[in-house]
């Protein structure tokens, strides 16, 4: 009788086991598709912009992106930029999918004096997807008054704040709760990196202005202050499953390196 049971537990168990494997494996599989088809989706919109600043299409231009700041006659805006500081050439160096309405996109683009070099946000809104432009650099801090601040700006701002005391605290699985990570993170050194941070003193982080962008993105100028210093960035924060979350792991820049004919190119 032992053995009987023993034998039909086997034959019960080797089933299962497959089926459920088969159930991970296309899980798995689901969500690369998904993941590799919002890729597309955000480089094809980032490739439309800067080929439409590179021609001066100011039509593309707005259709493929959106203001950080709202400019009242953003048409004007965009012929004046294309006029003064024509595109020569764009190289997209890397684009980090956060989740199925945000994404991060890094973009070098060469002009006559210059090259910028920046990350940007892409998000979903209204079922297109478009790349924020206009982001200001970190030194410029946006702070909003009690009374024209909304609820889903004192929301964002309550999630930081939450985030800092779970930095505090050392519990990784609190801090989780208040981060959104990029598909192309490593989630085990993610761990390790906060695990080090606890053992160590332990920033204060402070949001000091937040622009919300759409319902399900923001983003906040964050000041990290440890002992000796204090830096003030632009992160982006994005909402999923009802939680405002930081993006972890790359801050948003907009630098400018000047340019001229005698470059020096080194091999």
């Amino acid at each position: 009788m032992g053995n009987y049971n023993e034998n039909f537990s086997k034959r019960i168990c080797r089933p299962v086991i497959v089926l459920l494997f088969i159930l991970v494996v296309n899980s798995f599989s689901n969500f690369s598709s998904v993941n590799a088809e919002t890729k597309e989706d955000v480089l094809n919109t980032v490739v439309n912009y800067l080929k439409a600043q590179k021609d001066c299409n100011v039509e593309d231009m707005i259709t493929y992106s959106e203001r950080a700041h709202q400019i009242s006659n953003v048409k004007e805006f965009y012929k004046m930029m294309c006029k003064k500081l024509p595109l020569q050439e764009a190289k997209i160096t890397n684009i980090s999918i956060i989740n199925e309405t945000t994404a991060l996109v890094s973009i070098e683009a060469t002009h006559k004096d210059r090259i910028f070099i920046g990350t940007s946000p892409v998000i979903k809104k209204e079922g297109k997807w478009k790349i924020i432009r206009g982001i200001p650099g970190s030194e410029y801090v946006e702070y909003s008054s009690k009374t024209n601040r909304d609820d889903t700006e004192d929301e964002v701002k309550r999630s930081i704040e939450e985030y800092s005391k779970a930095i505090k605290s050392g519990d990784i699985n609190e801090i989780k709760k208040y981060i959104a990570i990029s598909s192309d993170k490593k989630k085990n050194r993610l761990e390790q990196h906060f695990k080090a941070i606890s053992k160590e003193p332990i920033p204060q982080v402070t949001p000091l202005g937040i622009k919300v962008i759409s319902d399900t993105f923001a983003i906040a100028q964050i000041q990290t202050s440890n002992e000796h210093f204090s830096l003030t960035q632009n992160y982006a924060v994005c909402q999923e499953e009802g939680q405002w979350k930081v993006v972890f792991g790359h801050t948003l820049t907009n630098s400018a390196i000047p340019k001229n004919d005698k470059s020096v190119e080194v091999k």
